[in-house]
């Protein structure tokens, strides 16, 4: 793969997470409950971690230096943040409505962001690259799963708390 190739395969990883980081602080403003708060602080640490790794490599890439070997952060992803669930927790995303909507657009994020990382780990002929892309998988792959769970627990309160009964 060229090199104009190879950053654009980053610059389409970096515009990921800033949409990720973006997503996660406006809700961040709206946020109440401290476990709902220190999950999308957590949340927006490890997504801008992501940009400041992809950032680096392509700066590196840019400027024809050897590439760094992947982030020790990433090789161990010893900053993930596995989120404690609560009945609280989910009562506060539910009951407003853009956590409960943020929750919704992170799925997609993040699925968007797993499915092109895999992209790239399979499109790049450059070793640290492709394994950089598919730890980045791996991470987005626990991050989805975190979002989805969330976001189907916090479903079932937000129809409880609005008294919507089926027909």
């Amino acid at each position: 793969m060229n090199k104009q190739k190879l950053l654009e395969s980053i610059k389409g990883g970096i515009k990921g997470e800033l949409d990720s980081i973006n997503l996660y602080s406006q809700a961040l403003k709206h946020a109440e409950g401290s476990a709902v708060k220190e999950f999308l602080e957590n949340r927006i640490k490890e997504e801008q971690q992501h940009y400041n790794f992809l950032l680096n490599y392509y700066r590196e890439i840019e400027d024809d230096q050897k590439l760094s070997s992947i982030p020790t952060e990433l090789q161990n992803k010893e900053n993930e943040y596995s989120p404690i669930i609560s009945d609280e927790f989910l009562n506060r995303i539910a009951s407003q409505q853009i956590l409960f909507s943020t929750f919704s657009t992170a799925a997609l994020l993040e699925k968007n962001s797993m499915d092109y990382y895999r992209k790239c780990a399979e499109e790049v002929d450059e070793p640290i690259l492709q394994e950089f892309y598919k730890k980045l998988v791996d991470w987005e792959a626990t991050h989805y799963e975190d979002v989805i769970d969330i976001q189907k627990q916090a479903e079932k309160a937000y129809w409880q708390m609005n008294r919507f009964e089926p027909f």
